[in-house]
C-alpha cells in the first residue's frame, strides 16, 4: 500500500472550486456535504483508470486491470495534484484527512477494445 502525505498544501482554493462542493459542476454534480465515496478517472500517458476516494478510510482506490502498465512511482505522480486538492475540498465541508493511503485493485475487467 502507498502512502501519499497531502499536509503540506496550500491553504486556499482558487476561484471557481465551491461549485463542485455545491453539485452545481459538473452538469449532473452533486453537494459533497454527506459524500462517502469520491470517483474520477484519470489518463496517463494514454491509459485510463479510475480512482475511488473512500473518505471515510482515507483510501484511494485505483482500478486498474493492467497491473505492468504503471509502477507505484508514476501513480504518485499521476495522484498528487488530488492529494492537493481533496484535502482542501473536504475541509470546506468539515471533513479532515491529514493522508491517503492508495491501494490497487487489479482484478478488475480489462478493456477488449483499444
Amino acid at each position: 500500500m502507498l502512502e501519499l502525505d497531502a499536509t503540506n498544501h496550500p491553504t486556499e482554493l482558487l476561484e471557481g472550486f465551491d461549485s463542485y462542493l455545491e453539485g452545481k459542476f459538473p452538469k449532473h454534480g452533486q453537494k459533497w456535504e454527506g459524500c462517502t465515496h469520491l470517483y474520477f478517472l484519470v489518463c496517463s500517458r494514454c491509459h485510463w483508470y479510475v480512482v475511488e476516494v473512500d473518505i471515510a478510510k482515507s483510501t484511494m482506490f485505483i482500478y486498474d486491470p493492467d497491473k505492468n502498465c504503471f509502477m507505484d512511482d508514476q501513480i504518485r505522480t499521476d495522484l498528487k495534484p488530488m492529494t492537493t486538492i481533496l484535502p482542501m475540498l473536504l475541509k470546506k465541508i468539515n471533513i479532515v484527512i491529514d493522508a491517503l493511503a492508495i491501494e490497487r485493485i487489479t482484478t478488475t475487467s480489462k478493456q477488449s477494445n483499444s
